[in-house]
């Protein structure tokens, strides 16, 4: 095993944040619910926690310790 850092350089995430913002959703199935895949509003919950709540940096910086 060889020590590693993990670096997200800073274009990347705001490239993420970007795409988080402008995704097209597709229609939801009436009635689908979990039948067809992933619910659309859980979804779209969790890409608002990743574009809005989720601290990036903070587990990186919680991931590096382990080095």
């Amino acid at each position: 095993m060889q020590p590693f850092k993990i670096e997200v350089p800073q274009p990347v995430l705001d490239d993420l944040h970007y795409r988080l913002a402008h995704t097209r959703w597709p229609d939801q199935l009436a009635d689908a619910d979990w039948d067809y895949g992933t619910n659309r509003a859980y979804l779209q919950q969790l890409a608002a926690y990743w574009q809005n709540t989720y601290d990036w940096r903070a587990q990186e910086a919680k991931l590096n310790e382990f080095a």
